[in-house]
Parts: C-alpha cells; sequence; structure tokens
C-alpha cells in the first residue's frame, strides 16, 4: 500500500484508533513497529522489534517483542491492517486463555495467528522457533497448547467475521470504505 496501514483512515477514522477503541478494555496496549515514533505521536506504547530479531521483519518477531515486553501474562496480538476488529470477540478469546499457549481462530480452516491471544509461556518457543529460522506463526502452533476456535464460535460474537477483515491492496481498502459506509447507514 506504499505507506504505514494501520494509519489508513476508513470512514475517516484510522485502523489504529478503531482498534484501539476496539481494545480498550485491556489495561495495556501496546504497538510493536519497526519505527515506533508514529505510533508514539499518537500517545501509543510502541516498540521496535527486540534487537535479536529486529533484521528478519516477520511477524513472529513483533509476537516474540510483545510477550517480552507485556506486563501480562498474555497478549492479544492484532494485525495493523485489520478495520473491524470486535472487541467482544477479543474478550471471547480471552476468557478462553486458561491453561493454553494460545488461543486461534479457525476460519474456512485457515488458523488466524493475527487475531490471536498468547501466553508468556509461548515466550521462549517464539525465541527458539525465530533462532532456529523457523519464522512462521502457523509453525508455532506445533510448539504450543493451542486451543482452536472454530468458525461457528467466532459468529456468536462476531457474526459477519469482520474482525478478519484486513487492508493489503488498494482494491482491500475501497472493499473496507464501502463495508464502513453501509455499517454507518445501519446505525
Amino acid at each position: 500500500m506504499n505507506r504505514l496501514k494501520a494509519f489508513i483512515k476508513i470512514g475517516g477514522i484510522p485502523i489504529i484508533e478503531r482498534q484501539a477503541a476496539a481494545l480498550a478494555f485491556f489495561d495495556e496496549l501496546l504497538v510493536i513497529a519497526k519505527d515506533p515514533a508514529p505510533y508514539e505521536a499518537l500517545g501509543f506504547t510502541a516498540l521496535p522489534d527486540d534487537p535479536e530479531f529486529s533484521q528478519l521483519s516477520v511477524p513472529l518477531a513483533g509476537i516474540y517483542t510483545g510477550l517480552k515486553a507485556a506486563g501480562n501474562d498474555y497478549i492479544f496480538a492484532v494485525a495493523c491492517d485489520m478495520p473491524f476488529i470486535s472487541g467482544g470477540l477479543a474478550r471471547r478469546l480471552a476468557d478462553l486463555r486458561h491453561g493454553h499457549d494460545a488461543v486461534v481462530p479457525v476460519i474456512g480452516g485457515y488458523r488466524e495467528p493475527l487475531f490471536t491471544l498468547y501466553s508468556k509461556t509461548a515466550l521462549s518457543r517464539a525465541g527458539e522457533a525465530l533462532r532456529g529460522e523457523r519464522l512462521g506463526l502457523h509453525r508455532l502452533f506445533e510448539d504450543l497448547n493451542v486451543l482452536y476456535v472454530s468458525e461457528e464460535e467466532l459468529r456468536v460474537h462476531d457474526p459477519e467475521l469482520l474482525s478478519f477483515v484486513n487492508v493489503n491492496t488498494p482494491e482491500e481498502l475501497k472493499i473496507a470504505e464501502d463495508l464502513a459506509r453501509r455499517r454507518q447507514k445501519g446505525r
């Protein structure tokens, strides 16, 4: 998209602000970014990837950094390009956390690693994976005690699964803008 996706406005509101509002019930919000300055300027606590892994440019490095930096036992990881996340669904995944290293939504057979709750118990495994250059989040799940949440249960809290809409292309941006307009009219 040739710009910071978190700052793209959908319905006149930057994605990052939409996400912060939906997740405001969490007592700590961290942004992990290559360049934290734009996020800090908005008042967010922002950190670069852990120096050990900053050269890798993979989501797993961000998850590792978030787990290491968080003051809580769990983090809820969200990709920066998801404008319609449901706070109710995030809360439901958090409620399911006990006894698990991760709580992962599954939609159409796809495990969604960037709308997932991770426990600090996953930190050492994430570090091992990064050091071993096993960089995919899906591969990390093989080493964790994961609770997979079915699409049926996800729909109870997010009927249209809008939490999983993301904006990676100009075409997807147009779809998201149309969706925001439709949702605004429905209110």
